[in-house]
């Protein structure tokens, strides 16, 4: 009997910035990566969300379809040039997460 593969569950990666200049800045650089990774197989979505009480801080939540998908896009030739430039105007902590439970209001 054949071993099937186990399916890889999908991820979520979660990118907290804090901006060193102007946040409009940071958020045009933000969305010229966006572009790039929105491009890239496995990608399922993100969001781009600034701190209401400290306009310098962000997180970034995008999801993939799993794992490698993720590490491929960053393993892409050209992501280091789409990175440097929001590198030069925010310090990151990224993580990456598996999903356990999940409420999505539909509605909204």
């Amino acid at each position: 009997m054949a071993q099937q593969d186990t399916p890889q569950p999908q991820v979520t990666f979660v990118n907290r910035f804090t901006v060193s200049g102007s946040p409009q800045e940071f958020e045009d650089a933000f969305a010229r990566i966006a572009a790039f990774m929105t491009e890239q197989p496995g990608i399922i979505g993100y969001t781009l969300s600034q701190d209401v009480k400290d306009p310098q801080r962000y997180v970034n939540i995008a999801r993939w379809e799993q794992a490698n998908a993720l590490r491929a896009a960053v393993a892409h030739p050209d992501f280091q040039s789409h990175v440097k430039e929001l590198r030069q105007l925010a310090q990151s902590e990224s993580e990456l997460y598996t999903e356990r439970h999940r409420y999505l209001d539909r509605t909204a």
